[in-house]
């Protein structure tokens, strides 16, 4: 799927409930992330973004524009909207925020 990662055959993997392959062809190329997220909806880019193993985090925010970039860093909270508005992907794919991620995003909110 790597090879063809689209963001048609991300939808039908999202929609198949098949995580692992879409896993795989994330972590196979993660920078193709960055040519997807405007073709994706804001919880398939979620769940995307959540997929990326923590090797592959690195090329895939270097692809990503710095809207882009904001948008996946909020995804990585239990609290984000996405899975709330669209119920396609199982929240147990969603983590909480660490403590600097939460600190970071409170002293954003306080500005």
């Amino acid at each position: 799927m790597s090879d063809t990662l689209t963001a048609a055959s991300t939808r039908s993997a999202l929609e198949r409930h098949a995580y692992g392959e879409l896993k795989a062809a994330l972590t196979a190329a993660p920078a193709r992330l960055g040519k997807l997220w405007p073709a994706l909806s804001p919880l398939e880019r979620a769940a995307c973004w959540l997929l990326l193993p923590p090797k592959s985090v690195a090329a895939a925010v270097k692809a990503l524009s710095s809207s882009a970039r904001w948008e996946a860093y909020q995804t990585s909270s239990v609290d984000c909207l996405a899975p709330l508005l669209e119920g396609s992907v199982s929240r147990d794919f969603f983590r909480s925020p660490t403590r600097r991620e939460a600190a970071l995003l409170r002293a954003g909110l306080a500005k």
